[in-house]
């Protein structure tokens, strides 16, 4: 796979990902964007929803979900800003209804109905 594109997704208390990726989907709901190798210069507002890494055939490699953020695309790097954001692979409803207990707000709600979809 060619690993055109750096990917970073930001947290306030850590880097959550950090790695090259062929393609990167991202949320909004005014215009999802997908960030393509040699993309211009490019800051957007992200809505909650998924993040989600294609390979070559634009097929869904990977997913995060995240609460919302920001975005800049300049010299092959997405840099994703965001409050929340949890690797798709293993989460569970089950696991998105804890910690909606734990700690009630609007992101894990949406992650519950998104991941009851599944």
């Amino acid at each position: 796979m060619a690993e055109d594109i750096e990917l970073k997704i930001y947290m306030p208390e850590k880097l959550a990902l950090h790695k090259k990726v062929h393609r990167v989907f991202l949320p909004s709901d005014s215009k999802p964007m997908t960030v393509i190798k040699d993309r211009a210069p490019t800051l957007m507002a992200l809505d909650m929803g998924a993040v989600k890494i294609l390979d070559e055939s634009n097929n869904v490699a990977e997913e995060w979900l995240i609460s919302g953020g920001a975005a800049d695309i300049q010299n092959n790097t997405c840099t994703i800003l965001t409050e929340s954001a949890l690797a798709r692979k293993g989460l569970t409803a089950e696991k998105a209804e804890e910690l909606n207990a734990d700690f009630p707000n609007p992101f894990y709600q949406w992650l519950i109905g998104y991941l009851k979809q599944k």
